[in-house]
């Protein structure tokens, strides 16, 4: 394997390892934001607009490195959004059903 093959591999892992953290973290904020009473998805939106800014500004500056760098930071954006995706989808399914027509407890008892 050459050293830029492995270096990639490399990088490769520890973005995955960033997405898990990324997702784990991502669940706590969205367990204190609604324990706050606040929109976790509007504040996940703004997280993740700044760290989408911040990685593109590291790959505008790092035009002139090689093209092992412009993946890596192309992985990390992949990354956050598959992590805030997730994340998003989460905070859907916890969301109240309102289109319950009858109760569950009268569904039984017929």
């Amino acid at each position: 394997m050459k050293i830029d093959e492995r270096a990639l591999l490399q990088e490769r892992v520890r973005t995955l390892v960033l997405r898990h953290a990324l997702e784990a973290v991502l669940d706590r904020l969205a367990s204190a934001a609604r324990d706050a009473g606040r929109d976790a998805e509007a504040e996940f939106l703004g997280l993740e607009q700044s760290l989408i800014a911040a990685a593109r500004s590291v790959a505008d500056r790092a035009s002139a490195q090689k093209l092992a760098v412009l993946v890596a930071v192309e992985d990390a954006s992949t990354t956050i959004r598959a992590a805030f995706d997730n994340a998003h989808e989460r905070l859907d399914v916890l969301r109240p059903s309102h289109l319950t027509l009858v109760e569950p407890e009268a569904a039984v008892a017929a």
